[in-house]
């Protein structure tokens, strides 16, 4: 199985017009995927006719693709060259952490309550994913971490709070996936298993400020740990991927 046919549900759509959209709307999924996990690193650059080839489509939704993915800071486009992936700067990068903690605190009114029972058994499964992984395993890492977050955002009843809090989220996991083979991997495995146990405990307190302001604390851990590495080129350390 190719990996864009791993990630992307395809789902039967209604007419031709609604079957072009939602085709779009699975590449772009897929190359932001592989993007925010780092399959394309940063300064690679997408060209629209290689991607049409393979995705078998014409290089019209793919140009959609790549411009909304511009629009989300992920791709820069130059004509005449191609489309390259963004470096990260970590001065950008604290900006965007301090929006997603502004938002985090402010999204407990926006959680479907009571929580779906079923969310608690989700955590416990990615809790147990992460803790399998073979240590160094940077890409296993990164797909449920995806997934993980891409869950827990779904908690949310506000499509709109929703989709800002993933975008800045896939701006800020990238850094994290090239700093991991710098960092001690066990405390990561255990600082990210104590954090779901936290999650899962608010979650069961049906306390949704409380998972807000939770997932606040665990991104401004990210942040200050990102900070450290960063000043100090520091090895080790204890993170939130969140």
């Amino acid at each position: 199985m190719k990996f864009s046919d791993a990630m992307v549900p395809h789902r039967p759509p209604s007419n031709d017009l609604s079957a072009l959209q939602q085709r779009t709307e699975d590449i772009y999924q897929t190359v932001r995927h592989r993007i925010c996990t780092n399959r394309y690193p940063p300064d690679t650059i997408l060209f629209e006719e290689v991607l049409a080839k393979e995705f078998s489509v014409s290089r019209s939704p793919i140009r959609r693709v790549l411009s909304k993915l511009e629009h989300e800071g992920l791709v820069e486009i130059k004509h005449g060259v191609g489309t390259r992936v963004t470096r990260i700067d970590p001065d950008e990068l604290t900006e965007v952490y301090e929006i997603r903690m502004i938002l985090a605190t402010n999204s407990g009114p926006y959680f479907k309550t009571p929580f779906d029972p079923s969310i608690r058994e989700v955590l416990v499964q990615r809790k147990h994913e992460f803790q399998a992984l073979a240590p160094g395993d940077i890409n296993g890492f990164a797909d449920i971490n995806v997934r993980y977050y891409t869950e827990l955002t779904g908690l949310l009843d506000n499509s709109y709070m929703r989709e800002i809090q993933r975008s800045l989220f896939f701006q800020t996991t990238r850094m994290w996936l090239i700093m991991l083979p710098e960092m001690e991997w066990g405390p990561i495995i255990e600082a990210v298993s104590v954090e779901i146990d936290d999650l899962i405990r608010v979650i069961g307190n049906d306390d949704p400020v409380g998972l807000g302001l939770l997932m606040r604390n665990h991104q401004f851990m990210s942040l200050s740990i990102f900070t450290d590495v960063m000043r100090e080129g520091a090895r080790g350390g204890h993170a939130s991927p969140l």
